[in-house]
């Protein structure tokens, strides 16, 4: 796979930096399980910013914080449900999804206009942002729609274009959407 369209700086520097919310992180997480190249680049500020954290002074603690974790080490621990991984055999998407994507459940395909289908992404987390898969037939276009804000697109598979370029599988696309 030949990925063409990585994350820019911008978007890499603010997820290392944890100011991406839980929707665009799926999907740059997704990405960045795609593109070998935005991974270095993710790990890259992440080791920039742990060492800025170490240049940091050393933070004032409550001097009894020791003894009381201590304290709680024989506490039973809570009950962990494991959750089974989300199956996605219904979907038919013919891909094997990236692990971010893979964990979390989605809905099912419904029909958005001839040849083409949408299924969402649950992340209730970050209700302010829709994550969609779309499923789009060969030589079918998107209507014109508009959007607010930032708009991040990953191809799993096949190819689209627009006037700027064309997308394949692993890339990125990146549109500021702001009005």
């Amino acid at each position: 796979m030949s990925i063409t369209h990585t994350a820019s700086e911008e978007l890499l520097l603010a997820h290392a930096a944890g100011r991406l919310s839980a929707a665009p992180a799926l999907v740059l997480d997704s990405h960045i399980a795609m593109s070998s190249d935005s991974a270095r680049r993710f790990r890259h500020f992440e080791q920039l910013g742990g060492a800025l954290i170490d240049e940091q002074p050393m933070a004032e603690i409550s001097p009894d914080l020791f003894d009381r974790m201590l304290s709680r080490i024989d506490e039973p621990a809570p009950d962990a449900v494991m959750a089974a991984l989300p199956q996605h055999d219904g979907l038919r998407i013919g891909v094997k999804l990236p692990p971010p994507l893979a964990e979390r459940r989605i809905g099912k395909w419904r029909l958005m206009g001839p040849g083409m289908y949408f299924a969402k992404v649950d992340v209730p987390e970050d209700p302010d942002f829709k994550v969609l898969l779309l499923k789009i037939g060969a030589g079918r276009m998107l209507p014109q729609h508009g959007h607010d804000g930032t708009e991040l697109t990953l191809v799993l598979k096949g190819r689209f274009g627009d006037e700027q370029a064309s997308y394949g599988p692993g890339d990125l696309e990146e549109e500021d959407c702001q009005s």
